[in-house]
């Protein structure tokens, strides 16, 4: 070459996640905080939400001077498309959004947060945007990192993008109205924090599991569950939030996952499907001698005092092996599958085997969640 230049391509960025109760009192302007003010806002809610929150988005904005242009999506992974995003860009286009004053606010699950955030890091080459997560789920996950996503030709997050967001907004007040079932899928993805990453975690849910549940995250416990929750996980992604390394702790739960979530006969949420996937993995690594049983019992029944799926859905076995392969392709040509060897800590295995993992999946599907849980010998 007669001349070569060498150019930086990474730029310093930073954003803030705060703690923000209540979002719509008087006194909070933190949705109005970054832009324009007075002004206008896009802002895209989750169809899950109960509709009188429009109405009380709607009046925080006018009492600011703010107006509120809303676009309801509807929630839930069937979002996560082509053809939401396009949607959601026809939007922006005909609203004529500025492109540095007036960032999109969204206020949604994590699938909502997902697709949203994929079109602000596509229009205009990227436009800023807010997070308000309003389930578990994205509380503790989906709002905490620069992911965004859709699925695409049967295979999630396919297609997506590294792009931060301006602000995250913690309100645990939209956790409060969510059914059981939701709450319990949220409490998938702390279960593999805890598994993977903080022992600490995996106490706090075992103690947050023996109480009447607290739905909201009002309590003491409940608070320190979701704040380690997120100090947790962004231990992790700190030094690796563009994913430079392959062998993420975080996706512990996340290599069998999609078949279950995907494939099954059965609705599964996400949070479900990382609960089966992490049972799965503690299967595989009691096999190799990685895992105590006793770790494993304690596990299998955390899960189901948390209320996660004791029993596994209709499936093609194969497709549980599919999974690893499509992953592999995602981890650079590598397994680099997390697995759990204590509680609270992950080795990462490049040595899986089809028959090894299918008969793992026949354990957690015939046997695994009937046994009785005993009693250790420290217990008795």
């Amino acid at each position: 070459m007669r001349n070569a230049w060498r150019v930086s391509a990474d730029s310093e960025q930073f954003y803030e996640i705060a703690v923000a109760e209540p979002l719509l009192g008087d006194g909070n302007d933190a949705l109005v905080r970054h832009g324009w003010t007075p002004g206008r806002r896009f802002v895209i809610l989750d169809s899950g939400l109960p509709g009188e929150w429009r109405d009380r988005f709607a009046a925080y904005f006018a009492k600011r001077g703010v107006e509120a242009t809303f676009m309801v999506v509807a929630g839930g992974e069937r979002c996560k498309t082509m053809e939401t995003a396009t949607a959601i860009l026809q939007e922006l286009q005909q609203f004529g959004l500025d492109r540095r004053n007036e960032p999109i606010i969204v206020v949604g699950g994590g699938a909502v947060l997902d697709v949203a955030g994929f079109a602000a890091s596509v229009y205009r080459r990227g436009v800023p945007f807010i997070r308000v997560p309003t389930t578990l789920l994205a509380y503790v996950d989906a709002s905490v990192g620069i992911k965004t996503g859709i699925n695409f030709s049967a295979g999630k997050n396919l297609v997506g993008s590294f792009y931060a967001p301006e602000l995250v907004l913690l309100d645990r007040t939209f956790l409060e109205s969510l059914p059981p079932r939701e709450i319990a899928s949220g409490l998938g993805e702390v279960l593999k924090l805890a598994l993977g990453c903080d022992p600490e975690l995996f106490e706090l849910l075992d103690a947050y599991a023996d109480q009447q549940w607290d739905a909201g995250f009002r309590g003491e416990l409940g608070m320190r569950i979701l704040d380690r929750s997120i100090t947790v996980m962004l231990e992790q992604l700190q030094n690796n939030i563009y994913e430079r390394d392959l062998c993420r702790a975080v996706d512990l739960g996340h290599t069998f996952s999609q078949a279950f979530e995907i494939h099954s006969a059965e609705e599964v949420r996400h949070g479900e499907a990382v609960a089966l996937d992490l049972n799965l993995s503690a299967i595989i690594a009691a096999g190799r001698g990685l895992l105590s049983e006793d770790d494993v019992r304690r596990l299998t029944d955390l899960t189901a005092r948390l209320g996660l799926p004791t029993e596994v859905p209709h499936l093609d076995p194969e497709r549980v092996w599919q999974s690893l392969v499509e992953r592999t392709q995602h981890r650079g040509g590598r397994h680099r599958t997390p697995i759990p060897c204590q509680i609270g800590k992950c080795v990462f295995l490049d040595d899986l085997t089809r028959d090894e993992v299918l008969s793992a999946f026949t354990a957690l599907r015939d046997t695994h969640f009937r046994k009785p849980t005993p009693l250790t010998s420290e217990a008795s």
